[in-house]
């Protein structure tokens, strides 16, 4: 894995190990890991040195202007070009540092006893800094996704702090201090935001494809990743001889897939299809011990790590086919799908025809009551944010058990089903924390966090930016894990520029009668053949987890006989234990196989064991080391720690 790291004023602090110094001085930035030498681009002019570090798409004159720009403290034109970066600036005794809007690229800073250290990843600080692991952090990812300003500024370790998206670090003499960018802008029109769209994504995707002697791209996840699949296909048609590989998983429990992408395939010259195989072997679930022994984590437990065995095999067949630039779709579901907490914009609006029509298309597609999510809506359209709080405090504060019917929905946010797992010490800290979350947020409406654009008041326009967030923190964890076996995996749909596009359509005008991805679809029009995207299929992967959890129930029981969960006191092992059990049911007759409960939703058995295996990696060291020496005892100092 390759991440980077700098100081300010921290004399005490000795290079990485194994690291590679960019720039020297008192202020030092250093490089670890394998580094394309496409992702480290430096441009100086005077005493002002800029580092864009990561895929960029700027051209060396567009790098140029940006520097020129920066000079003048205009920061946001640094983030806006096609790729995926972190931005670096040193100008004297002063470094400002840059991550992106969602949140792939995130920026983590600690005090190291003398200045300011920083780095792109949070464990590499932690193992400096003996830092222990956070639990009540921990704990409300797991239990309360749906409000991330609980964990604003927070790591997973205590005293290494994250920046937020939409922010930059500034470090002078040694003192960090917090700067906003990211000023809430007015929103587009449709015409206007599927223009902005589609300039975004054609950029995103060629840029990346122009810089690839072998792309590939994604052909597994439906209407997102083939479009750009086809953008990436026409990138080529320009006077190259080169084609791009259509990557599609061929899962036996859903089938459709590979004739489906097949079909989108034969359509263009310029793709080439590979389909790789799934089989018994690669199911959910599989491997958990090959997981334990071997793959080293990620900063958080964002990716689903019940999946390694298939997301390994994918990973090795592009990397074996020579794809140097693998492109997926992953994100666009986040930023462009159309959050049910809508209703409530609507309803907020006093639009009530208009949200009584829409309740009734969304009753029909989800066999709901039309007439309760109008009601649902308009009852939220009623409530603050600080209020949701409250109420959802009161939550915690007694079993943690939540609705989950429309009302959770709608919410401006709710307990995740993990929540009922919690130890109750564990959701009174909570409760107590989203208590004093409400009184904050009540003080800080007015004032200039509101210009953050993720602090809405409305609770459809906030549910986008949560989505958001939420994807980057898994696609952060996922292209971490791909390093590990030498692909580069990019998602485009998470691009700042394409994210300002397309959250700049409130949340509400995405839903329209003309179909799915309105916006997308309208964003690509002209650029890809319309009709290539009339069969596309996205396979349910839900049957192969079921299968998954039913064939590794042994090993699932073993891994929650004696948990890190329990130990740390996040999670009850009893009712995680009872849970599992319920969720597997008694032997079948097939071969000793458990038959597994249809209606038992799968999501929150998969957060908790990927949360249990994440922790388990972190304490035995099986993370990114700043001092990798063998005489560090690799493990002892976060193990410790956490311990």
């Amino acid at each position: 894995m390759r991440w980077f790291a700098g100081t300010s004023e921290s004399p005490s602090v000795a290079r990485p190990t194994g690291a590679r110094t960019l720039w020297d001085g008192s202020d030092p930035l250093w490089l670890v890991g394998d580094w394309p030498a496409d992702e480290v681009r430096v441009v100086s002019r005077g005493r002002l040195r800029m580092a864009v570090l990561g895929v960029c798409g700027a051209t060396d004159a567009e790098l140029e202007v940006g520097l020129a720009v920066a000079r003048g403290g205009a920061l946001r034109h640094l983030t806006g070009w096609a790729g995926s970066y972190h931005v670096v600036l040193r100008s004297g005794r002063r470094t400002v540092v840059l991550g992106d809007l969602a949140g792939v690229r995130q920026v983590f800073h600690a005090d190291p006893g003398d200045g300011v250290v920083y780095a792109s990843h949070a464990l590499p600080l932690a193992d400096l800094t003996r830092a222990g692991l956070d639990t009540e952090a921990f704990a409300a990812r797991l239990a309360c996704p749906d409000v991330p300003e609980l964990v604003a500024g927070r790591s997973m370790f205590t005293g290494v702090s994250r920046l937020e998206p939409g922010h930059a670090l500034e470090l002078t003499h040694g003192v960090a201090r917090v700067r906003l960018y990211e000023q809430h802008r007015s929103p587009l029109d449709f015409p206007g935001a599927a223009d902005a769209l589609g300039r975004a994504l054609t950029d995103a995707v060629g840029r990346r494809v122009a810089k690839s002697e072998r792309p590939g791209a994604d052909l597994s996840g439906g209407r997102d990743s083939a479009v750009l699949a086809l953008l990436g296909a026409r990138a080529l048609t320009k006077g190259t001889a080169r084609d791009l590989v259509a990557v599609t998983w061929a899962e036996p429990c859903a089938p459709g897939d590979p004739a489906s992408a097949a079909d989108i395939v034969a359509r263009s010259a310029r793709l080439r299809h590979l389909v790789i195989p799934g089989g018994v072997d690669h199911l959910p679930y599989t491997g958990l011990a090959d997981v334990l022994d071997g793959t080293v984590m990620p900063d958080e437990p964002g990716f689903s790590l019940i999946g390694m065995a298939r997301t390994g095999r994918t990973l090795e067949a592009v990397r074996d086919a020579g794809i140097d630039m693998h492109v997926t779709g992953y994100g666009g579901d986040a930023v462009l799908g159309t959050p049910l907490a809508y209703l409530a914009d609507l309803a907020m609006d006093r639009r009530r025809v208009t949200t009584a029509r829409h309740a009734r298309t969304w009753g029909r597609n989800l066999g709901m009551s039309g007439l309760e999510l109008a009601s649902t809506a308009s009852r939220v359209a009623r409530t603050t944010f600080p209020q949701a709080l409250d109420r959802l405090a009161e939550v915690f504060a007694g079993s943690g058990r939540v609705d989950a019917g429309p009302a959770a929905a709608i919410a401006w946010c709710t307990a995740a089903p993990t929540a009922v797992w919690t130890t109750p010490d564990m959701r009174h800290r909570l409760a107590v924390s989203l208590r004093r979350l409400a009184g904050e947020s009540v003080v800080s409406a007015g004032s200039v966090v509101a210009a953050d654009p993720a602090v809405h008041g409305r609770p459809g326009d906030r549910a986008a930016w949560v989505a958001v967030r939420r994807a980057a923190e898994r696609q952060r964890a996922y292209q971490q894990l791909a390093e590990r076996v030498g692909v580069r995996v990019q998602a485009p749909y998470l691009d700042t520029a394409v994210v300002r596009a397309g959250l700049a359509l409130p949340a509400w005008a995405r839903d329209r009668d003309d179909g799915p991805r309105a916006l997308l679809t309208a964003a690509v029009q002209g650029l890809i053949p319309s009709h290539a995207l009339g069969t596309v299929h996205r396979a349910d992967y839900t049957e192969a987890e079921r299968r998954g959890l039913r064939i590794n129930a042994r090993a699932l029981r073993e891994l929650f006989a004696d948990p890190l969960l329990g130990e740390l006191g996040v999670l009850d092992p009893v009712g995680v234990r009872h849970a599992l059990d319920l969720a597997i049911g008694g032997p079948s007759l097939a071969k000793g196989d458990q038959a597994v409960r249809p209606d038992l939703p799968l999501g929150p058995l998969a957060d908790i064991v990927s949360a249990e295996l994440w922790l388990r990696g972190v304490w035995e060291g099986r993370v990114m080391r700043w001092d990798a020496t063998p005489s560090s005892a690799p493990g002892i100092r976060i193990a410790a720690a956490v311990a």
